[in-house]
């Protein structure tokens, strides 16, 4: 009986010493409120439950030809497929049905110059796009309203007035600093940015003869960054630390969340399985050689619906999960991807996502439905 009963104290003791350590602590550091999430997320890990509900097939019509594909997507279901180092956008209605191009190659007002970075943004019923250091506001039939030029190359949008950027300079030994900054700009006035995070050497794995570098998401240390223009912030950080600084448009930080994370040992074996190319060539098996000796903790992070957010943990060599966190930066859920669906570049809307991904000869655009997680997408 003395026995059972020192055994069930033990297993109490434990459980309760479980929960402490599921529990997420929340503490106020020089004013700023500190999320300190536990390994587990509060509600488990749920395998991701998906129904695919639309594809469509740029190569379908005559006059595409993209050999890359990015996208963005409004609330409604249009979609504009372009190539990010071409010069134009490709318009779908949200029934697929093609709606021709939104820009053209040229130096004219509207148009832009192909391999200078291209990308086009949704914002309220106008479609915006940025092409080297050019603005243009189209409406919402792709009818021009205006353009301008730019002082700072774009990055990532934000809203109709702001999107982010990332400028680089270089010390007096060589080391370059780079600078995340949210710029401010209107199609009358200047555009401004204003620094949210800095830091050295980032962006690239260097070669140790200092003769160039090389880069991957997995490993090489580079800034992670999302913005939440409902909340007025922008949520950041370096990808070697699992720590995400949720700042204002001033660059002041309104919260921190953290999340108790085992670095995974980036084994020499794992780096040549993923880069084999490097071990072909004599030239390149530096690159094995001078890769770090672990993985970054975040691969990649997103704005869900309702302010929520996601984070692309990396859980393993060329393998991730993902985090989801309350808008007040609560762990809720770690997903883990369906099988045959590649999420690395999942964007999300209400109901689910949209990816790029192979569909026999091409490469399609495909939104998926999210079934099981109701108080983030709807049921």
């Amino acid at each position: 009986m003395k026995r059972f009963f020192g055994l069930a104290c033990l297993l109490a003791a434990g459980l309760l010493l479980q929960a402490a350590q599921d529990k997420v602590e929340i503490k106020t550091i020089d004013g700023v409120t500190h999320v300190l999430n536990a390994a587990r997320p509060l509600k488990g890990t749920v395998k991701l439950e998906v129904e695919r509900t639309r594809t469509i097939n740029p190569y379908d019509q005559p006059d595409v030809a993209m050999r890359m594909i990015l996208f963005c997507r409004d609330a409604a279901g249009q979609v504009i497929l372009y190539d990010p180092n071409g010069a134009e956008g490709h318009r779908f209605a949200p029934d697929g049905k093609y709606l021709g191009l939104l820009t053209k190659k040229g130096q004219g007002p509207g148009e832009f110059s192909p391999r200078q970075g291209y990308h086009v943004d949704f914002y309220g019923p106008d479609i915006w796009v940025f092409g080297g250091m050019k603005v243009a506001r189209f409406d919402g039939q792709g009818r021009l309203v205006k353009d301008k030029v730019l002082r700072h190359h774009y990055y990532e949008g934000v809203d109709a007035g702001r999107f982010l950027t990332i400028d680089s300079t270089w010390t007096e030994k060589k080391d370059q600093i780079q600078t995340l900054k949210l710029v401010e700009f209107s199609m009358d006035g200047e555009d401004k940015g204003i620094d949210l995070l800095q830091a050295e050497n980032i962006g690239m794995i260097r070669n140790p003869n200092g003769q160039g570098g090389f880069g991957d998401e997995w490993g090489t240390p580079n800034f992670f960054y999302a913005a939440d223009p409902e909340r007025k912030r922008v949520l950041c950080g370096l990808t070697t630390e699992y720590k995400i600084l949720v700042k204002d448009y001033s660059g002041k930080i309104t919260l921190v969340v953290e999340k108790a994370y085992e670095p995974i040992k980036a084994r020499r074996a794992d780096v040549e399985k993923m880069m084999p190319w490097a071990l072909k060539d004599e030239r390149m098996k530096w690159v094995i050689a001078a890769y770090p000796d672990r993985f970054v903790a975040i691969a990649n992070i997103r704005l869900l619906p309702q302010g929520h957010f996601a984070v692309f943990r990396v859980s393993g060599p060329e393998m991730f999960e993902i985090d989801i966190f309350s808008p007040e930066g609560e762990c809720l859920y770690a997903l883990i991807p369906p099988d045959g669906v590649k999420m690395n570049d999942a964007v999300f809307f209400s109901t689910g996502f949209a990816v790029i991904e192979p569909d026999g000869d091409y490469n399609v655009y495909r939104e998926y439905r999210i079934k099981n997680l109701p108080e983030v997408f709807g049921r």
